[in-house]
């Protein structure tokens, strides 16, 4: 099957031809042998971190690498006490993160599982519900008033047929959808008015189409994609970069000047390095971390509270640094649905 069809373009009889289906739907045996060859409809999710991984993932920050040498150094000088409470400080910090991930890691697993979607399908001359993970190119889809689009496919009967696609467009307003033939091979995803597509929900009326796309090979799959390419780093990251920086440079600076006017002064050299790493380890702030830490699991827990639900502990900070988020449409980040909360007449509720 050729991937650069230009469907709506295409007659119902063109389309059901190309895709070697009928109106009567795949056979079973069909269908299954479709999964194989296409694959699960379905766009691909990211690995889940075992617990051991999440703990290790604490530890990965300059300042943490800069602590870690810290307590190396410490301890090699004899102080095993201070090793030990550096190293200890860390430790803890890690068990915070880790158990607010994890936390995070098991809501997102419950919530997948219970926004698992259903497809109702014709095959074998029956109308089958399924999971619509396992919808494949060829399968006639039914399109009732209340569900989700289960792929993208070409639209062969509509009676009254509203779709919102909101979630793709950020049109506010229900899109009429037709069986039509269409002429223009570019038009927009918007304006193919005789197309359906993955993830989108039927608002009313009712019809059927023969499924054209699945998985990454859908609209949405394809913007998967490009999200899931583009490379960005929280704020915070690059703070506590650019603060390891400058400690560091900082520590070497100070300590080098104090062991070269020790040495300098007539003091052995021994006896000035090791009071030069004493006021290098002094100077590192192992305690940093751990507020940290703790002030972001702070936000977490005030962010549970409004129900939103927070993956990564870092996420917290860059969220609060959002002042203004401006976009064209209100379907574009919202539920497209609009709702008075409040009313303000005269600066009086």
């Amino acid at each position: 099957m050729d991937k650069q069809l230009v469907w709506h373009t295409k007659s119902i009889a063109e389309v059901i031809d190309t895709l070697y289906s009928h109106e009567g739907g795949l056979t079973k045996e069909e269908a299954v042998r479709r999964l194989k060859v296409y694959g699960i409809n379905k766009l691909p999710e990211g690995k889940v971190d075992g617990l051991l991984v999440v703990f290790l993932h604490q530890f990965q920050s300059p300042l943490i690498y800069i602590l870690l040498a810290a307590t190396i150094t410490v301890l090699l000088m004899g102080e095993i006490i201070d090793s030990f409470i550096i190293f200890g400080v860390l430790f803890f910090n890690a068990v915070v993160g880790t158990i607010q991930e994890g936390k995070a890691q098991n809501t997102l697993r419950a919530l997948k599982k219970f926004t698992e979607s259903k497809a109702t399908v014709h095959r074998n001359g029956e109308d089958l519900i399924i999971p619509d993970s396992e919808v494949v190119p060829g399968d006639i889809i039914i399109l009732q008033e209340g569900e989700k689009v289960p792929a993208d496919a070409r639209i062969i009967m509509s009676s009254s047929l509203k779709i919102d696609e909101a979630a793709l467009t950020g049109e506010s307003e229900p899109t009429s959808k037709n069986a039509d033939n269409l002429k223009v091979d570019t038009l927009p995803t918007a304006d193919q008015k005789n197309m359906v597509f993955k993830g989108t929900h039927v608002v009313s009326g009712n019809g059927r189409a023969v499924v054209v796309k699945t998985g990454l090979e859908t609209i949405i799959g394809k913007i998967f994609q490009k999200i899931s390419t583009s490379e960005t780093e929280i704020p915070l990251k690059t703070n506590i970069r650019d603060l390891s920086r400058l400690i560091v440079i900082t520590v070497a600076g100070i300590s080098t000047l104090v062991f070269l006017l020790g040495v300098s002064s007539g003091k052995m050299a021994q006896e000035m390095f090791i009071t030069a790493v004493s006021l290098a380890v002094s100077i590192i702030p192992e305690g940093l971390p751990i507020v940290m830490t703790l002030v972001l699991a702070t936000g977490v827990w005030r962010m549970s509270k409004q129900n939103a639900l927070v993956k990564r502990l870092q996420a917290v900070e860059a969220l609060g640094q959002a002042r203004v988020i401006a976009v064209d449409k209100t379907g574009t980040i919202t539920k497209n649905e609009m709702v008075i909360q409040k009313v303000y007449v005269d600066r009086k509720f």
